[in-house]
């Protein structure tokens, strides 16, 4: 057993990090669903592929400037929150089409969350033969021709880039396809990106949220864990102990996709079923509660309010930090913001992390021979 000072601190610092992690997630996974957060980056992906999405010249001379393009999209966000087609035409028609509308949940997420790519390419491609009708055009000459009156009235862009697409695959349909599915999987690939930047943000949003309502001050916590040796004895033994029991759960959140490593956006079904369910959310919230509140207990940084008697005679009474750690201000809300820092990474890194260093306490120490009988 290796054992020092700075192991222990760091265990106990992780193992509240992980904690705390985990209840942002679950927070932040019920107001993805809340807002059928994932649909709409899907939709996101989908008209940058589709349309024209640059706004970028409306600004004229600020467009060069990342600040004011970073403000103006955030605009054009909120517009696309509650218009999602709007000056999209040709995506509307996507969404609407037979083979996209029915994957939606139900009324109230009629969007689909995930798309295949085989999905995509068969919906492009029916979109632009349009009816099939026997004995006309083959379909690789009602593409061509599609193509050439731009029928659909696709965005220039859209338009030379999927004529391009088509020219490659020599007017070979099922090359053509290939070509349209490697398109959506590139996009996708950007769109998991700018998903885990949502997440990362709400993350950090909530991760202030938590250190401010259950007042988990790094700074404070580490001074505690650094002076007291029951209080540090306890943590790790909670965190130890702990350890094997998370390993479960985060394991089965990233595969759910509520926590998220490496997930691609898309998958091959393009069903639910990937999502945990309430049930499951709300018993690994019950687990969390528990250990938080263990946590609380042994570090003991709590608020409190007491009675002073003012010079009049009247009792007056305040309530703030009560804990000899927290007098100043200043070093509660740098806490505060290294928590919200740290929840921002995310479980998955702050168990990972904790695996290692539960790993290195329990290794040998150095230089540690073992005799045999």
């Amino acid at each position: 057993m290796f054992s020092n000072l700075a192991i222990d601190v760091a265990l106990g610092l992780i193992f509240i990090y992980l904690l705390y992690s985990l209840l942002a997630s679950i927070v932040q996974e019920l107001i993805a669903r809340l807002f059928n957060a994932r649909a709409r980056v899907l939709t996101k992906g989908l008209r940058r592929m589709l349309e024209d999405d640059d706004h970028s010249g409306d600004l004229g001379f600020f467009g060069r400037f990342t600040f004011f393009n970073f403000f103006y999209e955030l605009g054009w966000s909120v517009v696309y929150f509650f218009q999602p087609f709007k000056n999209s035409p040709f995506l509307k028609q996507f969404y609407q089409s037979p083979a996209i509308r029915y994957l939606g949940e139900n009324s109230a997420a009629a969007r689909p969350a995930y798309i295949s790519p085989a999905i995509f390419s068969q919906t492009m491609v029916h979109l632009l033969r349009g009816p099939h009708k026997d004995n006309q055009l083959s379909d690789a000459d009602a593409i061509r021709e599609c193509l050439a009156q731009n029928s659909l009235q696709l965005s220039a862009d859209t338009l030379a880039h999927i004529r391009d697409l088509f020219e490659d695959a020599r007017h070979d349909i099922t090359a053509f396809r290939l070509l349209l599915e490697a398109w959506f999987n590139e996009t996708m690939t950007r769109a998991s990106g700018w998903y885990r930047k949502h997440t990362q943000a709400w993350l950090l949003i909530l991760g202030m949220g938590i250190a401010a309502a259950f007042n988990v001050d790094s700074i404070a916590i580490a001074r505690i864990l650094m002076k007291d040796k029951s209080v540090r004895e306890q943590m790790v033994q909670l965190a130890m102990s702990r350890q094997p029991q998370y390993a479960a759960i985060t394991d089965t959140l990233i595969r759910k996709n509520v926590l998220h490593r490496d997930s691609a956006f898309f998958r091959t079904d393009t069903t639910w079923k990937v999502m945990v369910r309430d049930t499951s959310l709300i018993g690994v919230y019950g687990m969390l509660r528990n250990d938080l509140g263990d946590a609380k207990n042994v570090l003991g940084i709590s608020r409190a309010c007491v009675t002073d008697t003012t010079a009049t005679g009247l009792p007056v009474v305040r309530c703030g930090f009560t804990h000899p750690y927290q007098r100043n201000g200043w070093l509660i809300a740098a806490g505060w913001a290294m928590t919200a820092l740290a929840i921002s990474l995310g479980a998955p890194f702050w168990f990972d992390l904790l695996g290692k260093v539960v790993k290195f306490r329990s290794a040998p120490p150095p230089n540690t021979t073992v005799t045999g009988e």
